[in-house]
């Protein structure tokens, strides 16, 4: 039908052309147009010229080759070879599209490549990945504890005991602290007291807890607040005695205040000077001198000795499916992120790794240290001024905001293009101070406390959590299936435990908008449907969480989500994770 229409849209088209030459010398140049094989076929023009009121006389003396028998074959012939003219045009232009999109496609793709290798360019794989391997330190914690089980269970005993005395005072005031406004006073301070004789692995974790103020009452924070900013120290005579034991005759390069400026549950930090050239730091150099507490390796190791069994046990406990929390993976990763701060020399490490990976940065500042004047127990470093970054709530709003931006932007850089992230990162260790363009910049202390995934648990991280940001629930869950080191669930419960998360991720706020509601709903889902879940999700969930609780003290209308994006986003260019299409 297309055809037949085409044909005789052509054929109008070819009588038009040749009434245009109904004269002598137009038809002279229409027959010098027409090919020897439409002249041969003896067409004739006069039927469709009287049709039009041109009179036959007027043509008769000048067409010698009418001929009769062959009526409407010039129209025939001449719109077949328009036709196939227009074909060829139409074929013609076809291949310039054709060949105008494939041109398109390419520069596209190749701006995508271009794109994907400056992105690559830019976002190296973290150095230390080449030969990257996780220390364990339950060898160290048992070697410390003694060499046979019995003197193990000994020195968890001992300890039992000693934090069973702490806490029966605080068990007895309990109840009389609801009918008694004093004794409700006396056993806040008596509990701060005590999580502070309890050493460090009980004040780690209360300040933790006082920055989830989703979880803990506003009385609980404020109370155990206290602990971010500062803790109970020892005397300066100790102080003194160990300088002389591990410095030595270099402990003469430094001029220390006595005064002690922050107190931690790991060391108390003085401010100092040097009074002599040290390596690449000249005379006069202003110093921070972190010294660590006396006798807290012991209580640290036994604690999660006593952790661990507790964990096993809870795991083992049938019907409760607590295993599939990762309890024991969880005591473990965090035993050893933690027993490297008694060691002050790996602290040092993570300063120049921190120093290397932000040298581009110039609103992220960390101390340097000073190698020459450090050892396991002392760490001499470059003082960093500032204020702890809660003093700034009464600041205005735009300040304010470009903290609150700052802050979740480096924890995100830190987790996703570093893996390396500080693990303290409470107000106390934030410290805000102007750089030189008089913009607030951050500067962050205490970095004995850090968190590495290493290749493998990053891509893994980095999978689900890009998944999650993309709402695309179902395959997040799948990704935590196929990632678990120990799941047992059958199949009805893999694919209820990945509707379930479809269905947390699918909620009307992103993922990592109130992320610790979302690893909650997570987390009771992995216990109930017995999916074991890898305790690098959760340490990174919690982190982000922990700094978008104090980056919304200060704004909050913080925004996560987008800069979230765009560090996952980078993160999978990283690993070569194909995801373009996704993002697009």
């Amino acid at each position: 039908m297309l055809v037949a229409r085409a044909t005789e849209r052509f054929t109008h088209a070819a009588a038009d052309k040749a009434l245009s030459f109904a004269n002598p010398i137009g038809m002279g140049t229409m027959m010098s147009r027409l090919g020897a094989s439409d002249r041969a076929a003896g067409t004739v023009l006069h039927p469709v010229l009287w049709a039009t009121g041109i009179k036959r006389q007027h043509l008769h003396t000048k067409i010698l080759w009418e001929v009769e028998s062959g009526r409407s074959a010039l129209f025939n012939s001449y719109s077949t070879r328009i036709l196939k003219e227009s074909w060829y045009r139409i074929q013609r232009n076809t291949s310039r599209l054709r060949a105008r999109r494939l041109l398109e496609i390419a520069i596209a793709s190749m701006a995508v490549r271009d794109f994907r290798s400056k992105m690559e360019a830019v976002v190296q794989r973290p150095h230390d990945w080449k030969n990257w391997t996780r220390r364990d330190w339950a060898d160290e914690l048992l070697e410390s504890l003694g060499t046979t089980k019995f003197s193990r269970l000994m020195s968890a005993l001992n300890r039992l005991a000693q934090l069973s005395l702490l806490a029966t005072p605080l068990i007895l005031m309990a109840p009389l602290a609801y009918v008694s406004n004093t004794v409700h006073k006396y056993s806040w301070e008596y509990a701060l007291w005590g999580i502070e004789q309890a050493g460090p692995t009980f004040v780690k974790w209360v300040q933790w807890a006082t920055t989830r103020q989703d979880l803990f009452s506003p009385e609980f924070c404020q109370y155990f607040g206290k602990l971010r900013d500062a803790t109970r120290g020892h005397s300066w005579e100790f102080t003194e005695s160990l300088l002389e034991e591990d410095l030595g005759p270099l402990a003469s390069h430094i001029e220390i205040d006595k005064k002690v400026i922050g107190s931690g549950c790991i060391a108390q930090v003085y401010r100092g000077t040097l009074t002599q050239a040290v390596g690449q730091f000249p005379k006069g150099t202003k110093l921070a001198v972190k010294v660590q507490h006396p006798d807290i390796w012991a209580k640290v190791c036994v604690d999660f000795y006593i952790f661990d069994k507790v964990a096993l046990f809870l795991e083992g406990l049938p019907f409760l499916n607590l295993r599939y929390l990762s309890l024991v993976d969880t005591v473990r990763q965090f035993r050893d992120i933690m027993l490297p701060q008694l060691d002050l020399t790996l602290e040092a490490k993570h300063l120049q790794r921190f120093n290397r990976d932000f040298s581009s940065i110039d609103r992220v500042n960390f101390p340097t240290p000073l190698n020459e004047l450090t050892t396991k127990r002392i760490l001499t470093e470059t003082f960093l001024p500032g204020v702890t970054i809660l003093e700034y709530l009464n600041k205005p709003e735009p300040v304010r905001r470009e903290l609150a931006n700052l802050g979740v932007e480096t924890t995100l850089r830190m987790i996703f293009l570093n893996d390396f992230l500080h693990g303290d990162l409470h107000p106390g260790n934030i410290l805000v101070c102007k750089n030189e363009h008089g913009k607030p910049s951050l500067n962050l202390l205490d970095c004995g406390l850090v968190v590495e995934m290493g290749p493998n648990q990053h891509v893994n991280l980095t999978k689900i959590l890009g998944a999650f940001a993309r709402r695309e629930g179902r395959l997040a869950g799948q990704l935590m299936v196929d990632t678990s080191s120990d799941c047992q669930a059958s199949e009805k419960d893999i694919e209820r435990f990945v509707e379930g998360v479809g269905r947390v991720s699918n909620q009307s706020t992103n993922f990592v908008e109130h992320v610790g509601d979302r690893i909650t709903d997570i987390c009771y889902m992995a216990c109930r449907y017995q999916v074991k879940l890898e305790p690098a999700f959760i340490g990174a969930a919690l982190a982000v969480e922990i700094i978008e609780g104090i980056a919304k003290e200060l704004y909050p209308d913080v925004e996560v989500a987008t800069p979230a994006l765009r560090f996952i986003f980078q993160a999978e260019v990283m690993h070569g994770i194909k995801t373009v299409k996704s993002w697009l």
